[in-house]
């Protein structure tokens, strides 16, 4: 039992003079494997890796959050990458995906929804309100898009297939 307490106090000490990176680190790993733990205890299945989450369904689906990248699947090829902003946050389904950006300036958001307007023409709705914007519409492969743009310089993006929307 001493073995056992001096070797985590010689942990401790080692941590604490390694460091902010590795503690932190370290007390990122703790915090994921303990929320892994709580929500496997509630009966979901989770996977938790430092701001991405990946919540496994018993049907097999998956929805993952968080990822501050533009996502790599399938269906965010189905539209362009927006350059402009920063990704804060990324939900994602296999049939369906939500992309949150800040820092989106009004000419780089005008300059996408043209873009997404050349390929979305479909069922088409375009919508203005005191600088805010939203813009709906289907594309002749199967998918839908929602732009909604904000003063606050928020861009949301929403893409489904077809079905879902």
């Amino acid at each position: 039992m001493k073995k056992i307490l001096v070797g985590l106090l010689a942990l401790l000490l080692a941590l604490s003079f390694a460091g902010c990176g590795a503690k932190k680190k370290l007390e990122e790993k703790a915090a994921e494997a303990l929320a892994e733990k709580i929500l496997g205890d509630a009966g979901v299945d989770a996977d938790i890796t430092g701001d991405k989450v990946v919540i496994k369904g018993e049907d097999g689906q998956e929805l993952t959050i968080g990822e501050g990248e533009w996502p790599s699947s399938d269906l965010a090829k189905s539209i362009p990458e927006f350059k402009g902003g920063k990704v804060i946050s990324v939900m994602e389904t296999k049939d369906s995906l939500l992309i949150i950006l800040e820092e989106a300036s009004e000419k780089d958001f005008a300059d996408y929804l043209n873009e997404i307007k050349e390929t979305f023409t479909e069922e088409a709705y375009d919508m203005q309100s005191d600088g805010n914007v939203t813009y709906a519409a289907k594309s002749s492969k199967g998918t839908g898009v929602i732009l909604t743009y904000t003063t606050d310089k928020t861009l949301s993006i929403t893409v489904a297939w077809e079905e879902k929307i």
